[in-house]
């Protein structure tokens, strides 16, 4: 009698277990059309450079300057990366590296589902990055490191990439076609 209450609440709880996780299934991630008012796929403002650094048109607390790369030949926005340096000597600056990470990730999730995963965890550097292959648009990479040398180290970088991953492509065809024309040309 007894093995069998067992088995029943058993049963029970995996009948709950499961329609309770089909309950959490998350929704595929958005794609990223614009950081800091900066459009992935729009016209570079330097079209002299593959990259060049702006304020954006969004002002952001964290985030002064963002570095625009470019597509070699259309001039494209493909990808932006910023970052900021936390430098004082009372506070410890990795931990606030780590706690604006956090929020930045927490950020990326609700707003567009993104799920970023630890690549790198040590006393010195932070890393986490997306590699889901249900996301087909967004390469998304965060980074705390310290900079400085031996033991000494004199500030902390905050590191944001975020990577249009449509825009890879035409970049990688781009690039394919220089180079097609470079060795034609020798």
């Amino acid at each position: 009698m007894r093995i069998l209450k067992i088995i029943t609440i058993l049963l029970l709880f995996f009948q709950i277990h499961g329609a309770w996780a089909e309950e959490i299934e998350s929704t595929p991630p958005e794609e990223i059309m614009e950081l800091f008012g900066i459009k992935f796929g729009e016209k570079c403002i330097d079209t002299t450079s593959d990259s060049y650094r702006t304020k954006g048109t969004v002002p952001n607390t964290l985030f002064k300057q963002h570095i625009v790369n470019c597509t070699s030949v259309t001039k494209r926005v493909w990808k932006i990366s910023t970052n900021n340096f936390f430098e004082s000597e009372k506070l410890d600056e990795f931990i606030m590296c780590k706690t604006s990470l956090r929020a930045l990730e927490k950020h990326f999730n609700e707003k567009y589902s993104i799920k970023l995963n630890i690549k790198t965890d040590r006393d010195y550097e932070y890393k986490v990055q997306n590699d889901h292959p249900n996301d087909l648009y967004n390469k998304v990479e965060m980074l705390c490191t310290r900079i400085g040398t031996g033991k000494r180290f004199a500030s902390v970088e905050l590191r944001l990439i975020v990577t249009n991953l449509k825009m890879i492509s035409e970049k990688e065809r781009e690039d394919q076609q220089i180079s097609n024309i470079d060795k034609e040309g020798i």
